[in-house]
């Protein structure tokens, strides 16, 4: 071997350490025993003979090769083997392993092609490519196992097509069962105490309507589907599989006892009747439970895609604010100065045309004032982020100041100095009721005053709007006007009660109740 060669070879082997080699070969023996545990739960539950409802060992094999690598191949075989009756003469034995270990890995290089790597089975298309891997892949194993029977005399000619169609169905019927399950829980959900007592109580629900079903010979077969529902409605896929696998289990355990509407005269009729029982309810439960995961997927998209145009208007705002504040903002004040530097230039002189002027640069300096205060409210408004620098009471503040500079609207404002005992984004919708309530005021009161009240007591926030106009009928429908409706969805939004207190020629008072909680001062 050429030098280099042999350096390489010396160096791939050096990195094979021998803890990695422990890890892998207790890894394959761990799943050559699950493997050998899944094989003699099947065996308990078949009928007679080799007719077997269902086939765990193939779903488990399945899942541990997809989620871990092909490497783990050897301990399904050893699994295999270990759980084979050896009745049969050697050469059929080994013929079946193989066409099982084929089946395992084919299986697996279609659900890797189909569905990806690391699926879950939240999507209507990931369930669709399980199944399309599922039906040929089975179709090896059973094929080789009927024809080893018909070989070795256990089955005659006739029998060949349903034989083949009960080991179809049986490898088929426990790939549906534990693959979900296995690739469900891989990432296992963080349920709350509340939703674990929650998925008990689903669990004995379908453990109870399955005793129901299955423990009498009438026609009650289905009775346990609204569990299942419920499973695959409230717990997404991880609930479904574990409520599937539940139901399958009684089923065939129960026919296997000769109990329920699934026992027939034959026993092939028997196993058939239980393996479409088994394959329809774990289809039709893991179909509900994608599409639950994908239309709660698409609500927590739409709720991205909500904050971030939310994100965007108010970064878009905080540009405009930032641009009015660095050039409207600034002339502004800059035109107050210079008009009292020409005020009391022209203090020092007593022409009548001076104090004209004089006269003139005071009004001047009042409307520029007034248009400061104007453009720093407006500022104000498109920096929410403002109030949590200053908070409620100075935004109000603010805002009403530059309302009345605007208005022929007397504004008082009265509210703590010390900060609220609530967040900015809570602070923000506050302000923003208040703002809806004193341009209502504007626009429909012809009020002279209004009064702006922020009061805390720890527990509750309370903001009030009053004014002295001339009122009107809260009950009442306005077509077009949407301010009312807005203040409502606003307070509803954060948990907070609104009351809107008006008659007739009485004014009207807007009370916003905010109860102080964990979310609200988060």
């Amino acid at each position: 071997m050429p030098p280099a060669r042999l350096e390489a070879s010396r160096g791939w082997i050096a990195q094979i350490e021998p803890p990695a080699v422990a890890r892998y070969l207790a890894g394959v023996a761990a799943l050559a025993a699950a493997y050998f545990v899944a094989a003699k739960g099947g065996y308990a539950l078949q009928f007679t003979g080799s007719i077997a409802a269902i086939w765990p060992p193939v779903g488990l094999a399945v899942g541990v090769l997809y989620l871990g690598g092909l490497r783990w191949w050897p301990g399904a075989v050893i699994g295999d083997l270990l759980s084979n009756t050896w009745t049969a003469p050697l050469g059929t034995t080994l013929a079946v392993t193989a066409a099982n270990l084929a089946e395992i890995l084919v299986a697996t290089l279609l659900l890797w092609r189909l569905i990806g790597r690391r699926a879950q089975l939240d999507r209507l298309d990931q369930v669709g490519g399980m199944l399309a891997a599922i039906v040929p892949a089975v179709a090896i194993s059973a094929t080789v196992g009927s024809l080893s029977l018909l070989a070795d005399g256990v089955i005659h000619r006739h029998d060949l097509a349903s034989v083949w169609r009960t080991l179809w169905l049986g490898d088929a019927s426990g790939a549906l069962i534990v693959l979900p399950l296995i690739l469900a829980w891989a990432h296992p959900p963080a349920w709350r105490a509340g939703r674990a007592l929650e998925v008990a109580a689903m669990i004995a629900a379908v453990v109870g309507l399955s005793e129901l079903e299955l423990s009498s010979s009438r026609p009650l077969a289905f009775l346990v589907f609204p569990a299942l529902i419920w499973a695959a409605v409230r717990f997404g896929q991880p609930g479904a599989t574990v409520a599937v696998a539940c139901a399958a289990g009684m089923a065939v355990w129960h026919t296997a006892h000769h109990v329920g509407p699934f026992v027939q005269h034959s026993i092939t009729q028997s196993a058939l009747t239980t393996q479409l029982y088994i394959a329809v309810a774990a289809l039709t439960t893991l179909f509900l439970g994608a599409v639950v995961s994908e239309r709660q997927r698409s609500a927590d998209d739409l709720v991205v895609a909500k904050r971030r145009e939310v994100e965007r208007a108010v970064e878009q705002r905080q540009r405009i604010a930032r641009d009015l504040h660095d050039s409207v903002s600034q002339s502004l004040f800059s035109m107050t100065l210079h008009a009292r530097t020409a005020q009391r230039a022209l203090a020092q002189s007593n022409s009548a045309l001076a104090n004209q002027v004089g006269s003139e640069l005071e009004e001047v300096e009042t409307l520029s004032r007034s248009a400061l205060a104007e453009m720093r409210a407006l500022i104000f408004e498109l920096r929410p982020d403002g109030l949590a620098e200053e908070g409620l009471v100075a935004g109000l503040t603010k805002h009403a100041a530059a309302v009345s500079a605007r208005e022929a609207l007397a504004i008082a404002v009265h509210g703590p100095a010390e900060r609220l005992p609530v967040s900015p984004d809570f602070e923000e919708h506050l302000y923003r009721i208040g703002q809806e309530a004193l341009a209502n005021v504007i626009k429909h009161a012809e009020a002279e005053h209004a009064q702006v009240t922020v009061t805390s007591d720890g527990d509750l926030v309370v903001l009030e709007v009053r004014d002295d106009g001339r009122g009107f009928d809260p009950t009442a429908e306005y077509v077009g006007h949407l301010g009312l409706e807005s203040m409502r969805s606003r307070a509803a939004e954060i948990g907070a009660d609104i009351r809107i207190d008006s008659h007739p020629g009485q004014g009207t008072l807007v009370a916003v109740e905010l109860p102080v909680t964990p979310e609200s001062a988060s």
